[in-house]
C-alpha cells in the first residue's frame, strides 16, 4: 500500500466556529451548481426515485465516474468536479435517497440502504462498473459499495469518510447527540429546502440522517480486508469532522490502498481547494 501522510499539530478550535464554517461551507456548496447542472431525470427504483445528472462523454463505452455527495447533499456538491472531469468521462451525479431530490421510503435510513440504490441504479443505466468517488456520507456508501458489490466498482475514491462512528471528532458527536431538531434542520436543510418538491418533510430526513450519524457505518476489520478494489483514501490535514487519524485507518485496513492527507484543507477541499482536489483523485483515476 502506498501511503503520503503529513505530520500536523492538532490545534483546538471552539465548537461554535467549526459549527460556523460548516454551515458557510454548505451554504456556499448549495451554490457552485455550473450551468450544465440540474439538467437531470428521476429514476424509479420501485420504493424511491433517485435523481441524477449526467455529463460529459454520454456515449462512451468506458466505465463512468459516479461521484456521491455527502449527507443532505445534493448533485449541486460537484460543479467544481463536473467541469473537470466531464472533458475525459461520462459523469454521474446521483441524489441519494430521500436527499436532494431523490424520493424516500418509510425505511430507516442506513448506508447499506443507500449503497443497493446505487447498484440498481447502474442496472437502470446498464453500467457494469463504475469508478466510484465519494465525499463524506458518499465515501462510506462506496465504501459499502466495494464490500458487498467488489465487480461494480473499478476504483473507489473516499473522502473525509468514516469506518464508525468513533471516527467523528468529539465535538461534531456532542453535537449530533445534544442538536435540537430546529437547529439541526437549520444547520443542513439548505439543499433540501431548495430541491426537494416535499420540503415539509425535512424534519423526517435530518433525523434520519442525524440518528444514522450516531450509529453508522459499522464496517468490520474483516470487510474491509476482503476489499479489493483499488482505493484511494483521501481527507484534509485540517479536517473539521472527521478525527484527522481516521483515514490512516481506513487505508490500514485495506489492502489495495493509497492515502492521501490535502493540505492547508479540511473536509470540504472538493470546492475550497478544487485544482488540487481534482487534480488528485485524477492521476489514481487514470494510474494502472
Amino acid at each position: 500500500m502506498s501511503q503520503m501522510s503529513l505530520s500536523f499539530k492538532r490545534v483546538a478550535i471552539p465548537l461554535l466556529v467549526i459549527l460556523l464554517a460548516v454551515i458557510g461551507a454548505q451554504f456556499v456548496l448549495s451554490r457552485t451548481a455550473n450551468a450544465a447542472s440540474e439538467k437531470g431525470e428521476l429514476i424509479d427504483l420501485g420504493d424511491i426515485s433517485i435523481y441524477v445528472e449526467q455529463h460529459g462523454k454520454l456515449d462512451s463505452k468506458d466505465a463512468p465516474i459516479i461521484f456521491l455527495h455527502g449527507g443532505l447533499g445534493s448533485a449541486r456538491s460537484w460543479g467544481r468536479q463536473v467541469d473537470f472531469f466531464s472533458k475525459n468521462y461520462r459523469v454521474i451525479t446521483p441524489e441519494s435517497r430521500g436527499q436532494g431530490r431523490s424520493t424516500d421510503s418509510n425505511a430507516p435510513l442506513t448506508y447499506h440502504l443507500m449503497a443497493e440504490d446505487m447498484i440498481r441504479l447502474m442496472d437502470k443505466l446498464n453500467i457494469p462498473s463504475a469508478y466510484i468517488v465519494g465525499w463524506s456520507d458518499g465515501g462510506n456508501i462506496g465504501i459499502d459499495m466495494a464490500i458487498h458489490h467488489p465487480t461494480r466498482v473499478k476504483k473507489l475514491v473516499a473522502y473525509g469518510a468514516n469506518i464508525n462512528p468513533a471516527g467523528l471528532q468529539n465535538h461534531f458527536l456532542e453535537y449530533l447527540r445534544t442538536v435540537t431538531p430546529e437547529k439541526m434542520q437549520r444547520d443542513n436543510g439548505s439543499d433540501y429546502l431548495a430541491l426537494s418538491s416535499h420540503p415539509e418533510k425535512l424534519p423526517i430526513i435530518v433525523e434520519k440522517i442525524r440518528k444514522m450519524w450516531l450509529a453508522e457505518p459499522q464496517f468490520t476489520s474483516t470487510q474491509l480486508a476482503k476489499i479489493t478494489t483499488p482505493t484511494l483514501v483521501m481527507d484534509g490535514a485540517q479536517e473539521e469532522l472527521i478525527r484527522v487519524d481516521h483515514a490512516k485507518e481506513i487505508a490500514a485496513a485495506i489492502t489495495n490502498s493509497k492515502l492521501v492527507m490535502l493540505p492547508n484543507v479540511g473536509h470540504y477541499a472538493t470546492f475550497k481547494t478544487p485544482k488540487l482536489w481534482n487534480d488528485t483523485v485524477a492521476d489514481f483515476l487514470r494510474a494502472n
